[in-house]
C-alpha cells in the first residue's frame, strides 16, 4: 500500500476534479507484477494503468490488487474500474479508503464481492491515505475548494521587514518546493497588497508544470490593481481568462480577465461565498500565498485546511508577522497542526499539517 500511495502522488496537478489514486498488482505468490497511477484527467485510472503494465495476462490468475481508493463504478470520462476488475481472475483486492462520492461509495466493493473476489479495507496508513486524497475528500464533503496556506517565514514568524522587504527569507531549496506546490494546486490566491508590492508571476517554474495553466485569484476590494494589471507579470505568463479579480464594485478590467463581485463583511470578503463561486468555476484546490491580512482572513473565517510553513533559520525582530490581525483569543481556541511533519530543505525546515483545533484535554 505504501508503494500504491507513492504511485498516486505522481499524478499531482493533473487529475482534478478526480482524486489522486495509485494501484499495485501482485501475482498469486505475492510478487510484484505491475503498478500504475491516475496520471491525467480523462485518461486511464490507476487500476487500468497498472493492468496495462502486466506483461503476461496469465499471471493475473489468483493475483492480488492493492489500490488507495475504492474502485469506481460510474461511467465518466473513462469506463468504470470495478466492473473491469470483476471480469478478471484475481483473488483479492485491498483498498485504502471508501470512496466518499455517493455515486460510488460501497458499490465498488459490492460488485467485486459478487464476482467472488475477496475484498478488504486496509486498516493501516490512514493518515497517508487521507493526505493523498485530501483535496477530493474535502471537495465531496464541503463542496468547495481545498485551501492550503503557503508561508515563507523567519524563525520568529516574520514574512517581511518593516519596509516589506521579503526577498529572500527562505532558501533556493524552499523556493523550488514552492514551484511544485503551485503546480499541484488548481489556483494560487494573493491579496492586492502582495500584488502591488511584489508584482509576482505566480506560475510554476517546475519542469513538469511549465505548460499547466495555473489560475490566479486576486483579492482587491477597492480595485487598486486595475491600472497595473495590463502590464503585470500575472498576465505576462498566462492568458487573461486565467486571472480572476475579486472586488466589491464593478470594475473595468483588461479584456478577458474574469471578475467576481462580492460585498465586504466586517472589512473582509465572505470567503465561504468566494470559495463556493470558485468551486462552481472548476477550482478544486487553492494555494494561498499571502499577504498577512489574507492569511488572517482565511484562518479567521475557518476556511484554511492545510499549512505549508517554510521556516528559515533567521530572526528579523521588528517586521510583518504572517498572521498579523488574527488572534485565537484563548489557549483552548488556538489552532494546531494535525498530524504534522517536517522536512529539511537546505538550511530551512518545511513544516506541514492539517489546520484544526486541539482536542479538549481530559478533566
Amino acid at each position: 500500500m505504501r508503494l500504491a500511495i507513492a504511485e498516486g502522488h505522481k499524478g499531482i496537478g493533473f487529475v482534478a476534479p478526480n482524486p489522486l489514486v495509485g494501484c499495485v498488482i501482485l501475482d498469486h505468490e505475492w510478487r510484484l507484477l505491475a503498478s500504475g497511477y491516475h496520471a491525467r484527467l480523462g485518461e486511464g485510472h490507476a487500476e487500468v494503468n497498472a493492468l496495462a503494465h502486466v506483461q503476461n495476462p496469465e499471471k493475473l490468475k489468483g493475483a492480488h490488487v492493492f489500490v488507495t481508493l475504492e474502485p469506481c463504478v460510474h461511467q465518466g470520462r473513462t469506463p468504470p474500474c470495478a466492473q473491469a476488475l470483476a471480469k478478471l481472475p484475481i483473488a483479492s483486492l485491498t483498498y485504502g479508503l471508501t470512496d466518499p462520492n455517493p455515486k460510488v461509495s460501497g458499490e465498488g466493493v459490492r460488485i467485486l464481492r459478487t464476482a467472488g473476489i475477496v475484498v478488504k479495507e486496509f486498516e493501516q496508513l490512514r493518515p497517508e491515505l487521507e493526505e493523498l486524497c485530501e483535496i477530493f475528500l474535502l471537495n465531496m464533503r464541503a463542496q468547495r475548494p481545498f485551501v492550503a496556506l503557503k508561508v515563507a517565514m523567519s524563525l520568529d514568524g516574520k514574512i517581511a521587514l518593516p519596509d516589506r522587504t521579503s526577498q529572500w527569507i527562505t532558501s533556493e531549496e524552499s523556493r523550488a518546493r514552492v514551484q511544485i506546490l503551485r503546480g499541484a494546486y488548481d489556483a494560487v490566491l494573493v491579496g492586492v497588497g502582495t500584488f502591488l508590492h511584489d508584482n509576482p508571476s505566480l506560475n510554476s517554474r517546475d519542469p513538469r508544470f511549465v505548460t499547466k495553466a495555473t489560475r490566479v485569484v486576486l483579492l482587491d476590494p477597492e480595485g487598486q490593481s486595475l491600472e497595473r494589471l495590463t502590464s503585470a507579470k500575472l498576465l505576462a505568463v498566462r492568458a487573461p481568462e486565467n486571472v480572476i479579480v475579486v472586488t466589491r464594485e464593478a470594475a473595468r478590467l483588461p479584456k478577458g480577465v474574469r471578475v467576481i463581485h462580492l460585498p465586504l463583511q466586517n472589512a473582509e470578503f465572505p470567503l465561504v461565498r468566494l470559495l463556493n463561486e470558485l468551486y462552481l468555476q472548476g477550482i478544486t484546490s487553492l494555494l494561498v500565498e499571502g499577504g498577512a491580512a489574507t492569511y488572517a482572513a482565511f484562518v479567521g473565517q475557518d476556511v484554511a485546511d492545510r499549512l505549508y510553513a517554510f521556516v528559515a533559520p533567521k530572526l528579523l525582530g521588528d517586521g510583518l508577522s504572517w498572521l498579523s490581525g488574527w488572534s485565537a483569543g484563548s489557549m483552548d481556541r488556538a489552532l494546531r497542526l494535525i498530524q504534522p511533519r517536517s522536512e529539511a530543505l537546505g538550511e530551512d525546515v518545511l513544516i506541514t499539517g492539517r489546520l484544526g483545533v486541539p482536542a479538549k484535554s481530559p478533566t
